[in-house]
C-alpha cells in the first residue's frame, strides 16, 4: 500500500479487513454447519422467525421476508428458517452440504400455502415452478396446499412444471432452476 497516498489507505484496508473477516467466518461455518434457528418450529407449523436467523444457503435472512420463508426441523429438534422453497429444496436434495447433516435426520418440512399464507406439509403440497411469481432469490417455486388450487394459479400466473414433493431430484431441480447442485460431501 506504500504506493497508495496515505489518505486513499484506509480505503483499501476497510474493505480488505473486511472480506478477510468473512471469509473466516464462512469457513467457520462451512466446516461446523450453519447455527440453527433461536425459535424452533411451532407444532403446528407456525414459523417462530428470529432476526438473525439465517437461511443456510444464501445466507439470507428470512424474517425480512416471511411471507416466502420455509422451514426444515431436523429429529434432533434443531430448526432451520428459508429464505424460500428453492432453498428448502435445495437443502433437502443436498443436506450434507447445507448443513453437514445426513437426509435422514430430516424430520419436517413446512412452506407456506401461496393463497392463504398458511404453513403446510412441504411433503404433501403441490409444487409449481416457471411462474410469474418472484420471489427473494429470483423466479419462485411456489407450494399450493390443495391440488385443487392449481388451476386458479396457473390461470393467474402461468406455471411451466407442476410436481409433488416424491418428484423431487437432482434431474427435476436443474429442470426448475438450470443450475447444477453442489457435489455431495463425503466424510
Amino acid at each position: 500500500m506504500k504506493y497508495l497516498p496515505r489518505s486513499w489507505r484506509w480505503m483499501v484496508a476497510v474493505p480488505v479487513t473486511c472480506a478477510l473477516i468473512l471469509l473466516h467466518g464462512t469457513a467457520l461455518t462451512a466446516e461446523s454447519g450453519p447455527a440453527p434457528a433461536l425459535k424452533s418450529l411451532a407444532a403446528d407449523g407456525q414459523m417462530t422467525l428470529s432476526e438473525s436467523d439465517r437461511c443456510p444457503v444464501c445466507a439470507m435472512f428470512p424474517a425480512r421476508r416471511p411471507q416466502t420463508a420455509a422451514a426444515m426441523t431436523l429429529k434432533s429438534g434443531e430448526t432451520f428458517y428459508f429464505c424460500g422453497n428453492g432453498c428448502l429444496l435445495r437443502t433437502w436434495l443436498r443436506p450434507t452440504v447445507y448443513l453437514g447433516k445426513p437426509q435422514v435426520e430430516i424430520d419436517r418440512l413446512v412452506v407456506r400455502d401461496y393463497f392463504s399464507g398458511q404453513p403446510i406439509d412441504g411433503r404433501t403440497a403441490t409444487w409449481v415452478a416457471g411462474s410469474d411469481v418472484v420471489g427473494p432469490m429470483g423466479p419462485a417455486i411456489i407450494a399450493l396446499g390443495d391440488a385443487a388450487q392449481l388451476a386458479a394459479f396457473k390461470n393467474r400466473h402461468g406455471g411451466k412444471t407442476v410436481f409433488t414433493f416424491d418428484q423431487v431430484d437432482d434431474t427435476l431441480w436443474k429442470t426448475i432452476s438450470r443450475r447444477e447442485l453442489p457435489a455431495e460431501k463425503t466424510d
